[in-house]
């Protein structure tokens, strides 16, 4: 993050969330992921809440749990100069179950001076693979972008 302008509290969220994906998912997804759609880049990871930091949890209102997780969505726009920026997003969505069962994510909104993230949390099963449908919606002139993928999660 050199050379950037990020206030603290997005720092500790950033690092805490890079530093505890390698603790939080498999090693075949351990890394943050985006899918590039156009001049944008819709990155997205999963994690269990109790793997934050308290602190940052706090900071954020979301309850730590080994049997709760959370998604972490974040839309960039490519610049003239190459470089990406973060825009607005309307992230909607569902989360599933093997037999089926759904519950729509409600995300939210934080906002920072160099950062914008679309958050929610989830209860799940551990070790039971789960299913993301998201649609990211990113430019009010295009239909929303379709996001799915399946993670299994481990408590603490």
């Amino acid at each position: 993050m050199q050379g950037s302008h990020l206030t603290p509290s997005v720092c500790r969220l950033f690092y805490s969330l890079v530093a505890l994906l390698a603790f939080a998912l498999p090693i075949s997804t351990q890394a943050a992921q985006f899918e590039q759609v156009g001049d944008y880049q819709i990155h997205y990871n999963t994690l269990t809440t109790g793997f934050l930091q308290p602190d940052v949890a706090q900071a954020y209102g979301i309850v730590r749990s080994r049997y709760q997780g959370m998604i972490n969505v974040s839309v960039l726009k490519k610049q003239p100069d190459d470089s990406y920026k973060p825009v607005e997003a309307m992230v909607t969505g569902d989360v599933a179950n093997l037999a089926g069962q759904s519950v729509n994510l409600a995300f939210r909104s934080i906002r920072e001076p160099n950062a914008i993230y679309q958050i929610t949390t989830f209860r799940f099963t551990e070790d039971e693979p789960t299913r993301f449908r998201l649609k990211v919606r990113f430019d009010p002139n295009i239909e929303p972008y379709d996001l799915s993928f399946i993670r299994r999660f481990y408590g603490e």
